[in-house]
């Protein structure tokens, strides 16, 4: 997950679908995706079975669909610059119809065996229009997680907590299990999701697996790991800027100014005009890193970025745990670090809603995850060995060069501003659909004026108190380690493996009941249900032991969880007493003029 200064999981902003040039207008794809699963009571609230059958045939239907897909968007631009692009014929004959098996296979898709059979059933305009909105290769969706997740600015600092060793253990662990993370709601996604029955979100995935108050649950999460995102972002932006201009103006002030930034760009509730700068962030960051690097190899460290108060002590590279660091919670904190760098598994499902074909996701998850992870590592492993102690959470501005950072940082400003509106503008389309419209009957942003003026409101409220959260702790280590302990955690290593463990003990213990088919009530062909300790055996008994596992996993993930919360908050209890973690204040925390006295 990006961090500021360098910052971007923008590619929320490529979830509505427009880069790979849907013939369907904007107001169709925002109202599809924000009220296909907020106002159909059932649509998330079917059997395991009925899933399981819709999804067999949509994967089937995406399998002999022979249309071609579109290019990510720069292999398109650069065809169309060599005179090699070709047009996507949208009217071209394709089966779009719903294919209805007259003898239905079992829902264990493992035993080879084909849809028998089959008549055909028109599809519903909302289902057509599913269809319509997926045209996205899993190359180009490569680009996309490589976008979101791509992040490295924070990762000298880990190094500088865990030292060499144990950071590299850390960020291969982190790496493995986010693999592991992907590979899950890519399978549940497939298993789940059809044009009847379509999967939109992550939310999604939790209640068709427990049931509608882990939606709740999920929402709230993803809400609030937005929220403080773009608190991070408004802090990160003020530091950068108040760094640039050397310090001469008062930090609180530049944050409110990119508060007001926000609050004006939030006001835009399509994100269709926000796409190109999703594809162009990710060589923006390369670009930043290149010039970071070059500018921390060729010019000495600049104290006050690492909290430090001048450049006396010798340069110390910890190859194991470090020395110089202060308690255990900076281990502790630094193992967040790489936590947050691997966070995105939240829009994944958004990903795979625009795929052509959903299967190919797992191709798109492993190599961006990869590319991200070996940015990481050269990244963190060649700033951290050149300033050790004195690396910094914010490296585009820890070498002394005016020049390379102003020229660095203008280019980072650009990229994460826009990355805040774009996450404050999915933060507040996910409270005002999830809250304002489902519990207050709240009117359409996208058609009322009273919803239009709504919506203005609460983008303001929204970034207010981002501001508020984020100048009350202006530490950025401290408030990085809060967000990804509290909340991307979970949606990359706590959720998946319990969603795995609820999601396997449904289909086991579906093997004792009769086939479904449509015409069928839902849940009527089950012999027993989950009141019954006879359904709890039989899910649980075969490969317990994997299944005792994926449960231990979801603990462990709760226990880090908890870890993370207390480094965060000894971390900025630390900076306060320290003197250079002011809340509300002019003086930045990285401001060479602030004191502190009780820091070595």
């Amino acid at each position: 997950m990006t961090t500021a200064g360098g910052v971007n999981a923008a590619a929320v902003g490529a979830v509505i679908g427009t880069e790979f040039d849907q013939k369907i207008s904007a107001t169709q794809e925002e109202q599809f995706i924000l009220t296909s699963d907020a106002y159909d009571p059932t649509i998330n609230q079917q059997p395991l079975e009925v899933y399981l059958y819709w999804s067999k045939i949509e994967r089937e239907h995406e399998a002999n669909d022979t249309r071609a897909i579109a290019d990510s968007p720069w292999l398109r631009t650069f065809k169309k610059a060599t005179g090699q692009a070709h047009k996507i014929n949208w009217h071209e004959p394709h089966n779009d119809q719903m294919v209805i098996s007259d003898s239905p296979t079992d829902s264990n898709e493992k035993d080879g065996t084909d849809v028998g059979q089959s008549s055909t059933q028109p599809l519903t305009d909302k289902e057509r229009t599913y269809r319509a909105l997926r045209v996205a290769s899993w190359q180009a969706v490569f680009y996309l997680i490589t976008t979101d997740i791509l992040g490295f600015s924070s990762a000298p600092e880990a190094f500088a907590e865990l030292g060499v060793g144990p950071g590299i253990l850390v960020y291969v662990f982190f790496y493995l299990l986010a693999v592991f993370a992907g590979q899950v709601i890519w399978r549940l996604y497939c298993d789940y999701d059809s044009a009847k029955y379509p999967v939109t979100c992550y939310a999604d995935l939790g209640e068709r697996t427990f049931g509608r108050w882990v939606r709740h649950v999920f929402n709230a999460f993803q809400s609030a790991q937005l929220l403080f995102n773009v608190a991070l972002l408004i802090i990160g932006n003020g530091q950068t800027l108040v760094s640039i201009i050397g310090f001469k103006f008062c930090y609180l002030a530049l944050n409110i100014f990119f508060m007001l930034v926000g609050i004006t760009g939030g006001q835009i509730r399509s994100l269709r005009n926000f796409s190109w700068f999703a594809n162009i962030n990710i060589w923006l960051n390369i670009i930043v890193m290149i010039i970071t690097v070059a500018g921390i190899w060729s010019y000495l460290p600049v104290p006050s970025q690492s909290y430090h108060v001048n450049l006396s002590q010798p340069i110390q590279i910890a190859y194991w745990v470090p020395g110089y660091t202060k308690g255990w919670y900076a281990q502790v904190s630094g193992v967040q670090l790489a936590v947050f760098a691997y966070g995105g598994a939240m829009i994944f499902p958004e990903f795979m809603a625009e795929m052509r074909r959903p299967r190919d996701f797992w191709k798109s998850a492993l190599c961006a995850q990869f590319f991200c992870f070996f940015m990481y590592m050269l990244f963190g492993l060649v700033c951290y060995l050149k300033q050790g102690q004195y690396s910094s959470i914010l490296p585009g501005l820890d070498f002394q060069n005016n020049q390379l950072i102003l020229a660095n940082n203008i280019i980072g400003l650009i990229s994460t501003m826009v990355a805040a509106v774009l996450y404050g503008n999915i933060g507040v389309k996910v409270f005002y659909e999830n809250v304002l419209r489902a519990y207050f009957k709240a009117p359409s942003m996208m058609t009322s004026n009273k919803g239009r003026l709504l919506w203005s409101i609460s983008v303001t409220a929204y970034w207010v108190i981002a501001w508020v959260i984020g100048s009350a702790i202006p530490n950025l280590t401290a408030l990085i380690t809060l967000v990804g302990s509290a909340f991307i955690l979970q949606f990359t290593y706590t959720f998946p493996p319990v969603l795995l463990l609820g999601y396997w003990m449904q289909r086991d213990a579906m093997k004792a009941d009769s086939e479904w088919r449509p015409g069928m009530a839902p849940g009527s062909t089950r012999i027993d249900t989950w009141k019954d300790l006879s359904r709890w055996k039989r899910g649980f008994k075969k490969y317990w032991y994997i299944k005792l596992f994926l449960f231990l996993m979801h603990l462990a993930a709760w226990a880090n969880c908890g870890l993370g919360i207390y480094a965060g908050i000894e971390t900025a209890i630390s900076a306060y007493k320290c003197g250079y973690n002011i809340p509300f204040s002019c003086y930045a925390p990285n401001d060479p003029a602030v004191q502190k006295t009780n820091c070595s």
